[in-house]
């Protein structure tokens, strides 16, 4: 056995979020496929929604993302004006990214189905268990 008897809670805990995470994110791929996006484009046309226009760098921040992905991500977005760039009026050498009113448009029709999906998804958890259970994951961060 690799592993010490007491290591077994810990493998059971990263496993319990694994699959706890991506029973998540399976539930909303099928929100923002009908609303035809990826994970990652909804979540840059959310942050933008929210937020207001950002560099790349900003974006992949407030996202979590790769580089290399978001060049990507970015590009399919603007192919269908759902974003534009524009100058960056603080740093000659990037862009700013803003939401269309397409993009709008398309948060707006989206991002309350999931939230609808989330609420139904923890609705297993009182507020006070939400409340714990975030400010316990935050430990890790």
């Amino acid at each position: 056995m690799l592993y010490k008897t007491e290591d077994k809670l810990d493998l059971a805990l990263l496993i319990a979020l694994s699959r706890a995470t991506q029973a998540v994110h399976r539930r909303s791929a099928v929100i923002f496929k009908e609303g035809d996006m990826t994970l990652a484009q909804f979540a840059v046309l959310e942050a933008l929604y929210h937020k207001g226009d950002m560099t790349i760098y900003q974006i992949i921040e407030s996202v979590l993302s790769t580089s290399g992905n978001m060049t990507v991500i970015i590009n399919n977005l603007e192919k269908e004006n759902l974003i534009q760039r524009h100058a960056n009026p603080k740093d000659k050498r990037s862009f700013l990214i803003a939401i269309t009113e397409k993009g709008k448009d398309k948060i707006e029709t989206t991002f309350p189905k999931h939230l609808q999906d989330l609420k139904n998804c923890f609705s297993i958890y009182t507020e006070e268990e939400k409340d714990q259970l975030v400010s316990l994951l935050r430990k890790i961060v």
